[in-house]
């Protein structure tokens, strides 16, 4: 297998976005079931914003992915909601289910489970509908002082990111510096939402081995506090059932705090 650089030339071409949707986010046919780790975020995401604090008019996901599934619960709360990822091919995926492409990667069993953390409010069908209606694209590059450029947009009521800066970052040094960059796009008084894993040291896409920053807990909220921001919820996994073939993290952990 080939190890991959991390800079941003050599994540655009050598990772592929459907395999990656395939290894870490396909679901048992039979079951439909999402796995353990991924509803813990999403109850996580539910009660963060089932709380009342967190609305407003823009809400943005930094380094999206392919993804869209932590926006599931956020899409209640907000009139705008902005995906932006440095990978095109990321933000190609998601335009395909936003067009409800019959290539489109399912979402629908992450869809359901939202919906079930929510007390079924919505149906997933509401909910799905509403996504594709209040959604846009950005790219964003978490390396640079503005994430945006040359975008600028008002500071957001809420940013959330995501499995994202130990992809980029090499030292720690460099996650702070990027981490400063992300938190720099909310208003005062606004959320940061963010789920990171712990202790990783990589994961495997097709065959390409891409390295990881390995991080800890007391590491992380040090870095939240030195962005300015007050941490409100910190919530750790620690049952993770990750496939060791494809990912080597111990836990995964969720915080909300609040951009002073």
């Amino acid at each position: 297998m080939e190890v991959v650089s991390i800079d941003n030339a050599s994540y655009e071409t050598n990772f592929d976005s459907r395999i990656y949707l395939d290894t870490f986010y396909g679901v048992d046919p039979q079951t439909q079931k999402v796995d353990k780790e991924t509803k813990f975020v999403l109850s996580f995401l539910s009660k963060a914003f089932a709380s009342g604090c967190i609305q407003g008019d823009n809400l943005i996901e930094i380094a999206a992915g392919p993804s869209i599934w932590h926006i599931l619960s956020a899409c209640e709360h907000f009139k705008n909601i902005y995906l932006t990822d440095y990978s095109q091919n990321n933000l190609n995926e998601i335009e395909l289910w936003l067009n409800e492409d019959k290539h489109a990667f399912d979402w629908s069993p992450y869809i359901r489970q939202a919906c079930e953390l929510e007390g079924g409010r919505t149906t997933p069908e509401e909910k799905a509908e509403k996504i594709r209606k209040m959604v846009s694209f950005l790219k964003c590059d978490v390396t640079k002082n503005n994430p945006l450029h040359p975008v600028l947009l008002p500071q957001a009521d809420c940013v959330i990111i995501a499995s994202c800066l130990i992809c980029v970052a090499t030292t720690l040094e460099e996650f702070t510096a990027y981490l400063k960059n992300t938190v720099s796009l909310l208003k005062p008084g606004g959320y940061f939402i963010m789920s990171e894993y712990l202790r990783a040291s990589k994961y495997i896409v097709g065959n390409k081995i891409f390295p990881l920053l390995s991080i800890d807990d007391t590491f992380i909220l040090k870095a939240i506090a030195d962005c300015g921001c007050v941490v409100e919820e910190f919530d750790e996994f620690k049952d993770f059932n990750c496939q060791g073939e494809f990912f080597d993290s111990e836990d995964i952990f969720c915080i909300k705090a609040k951009k002073m």
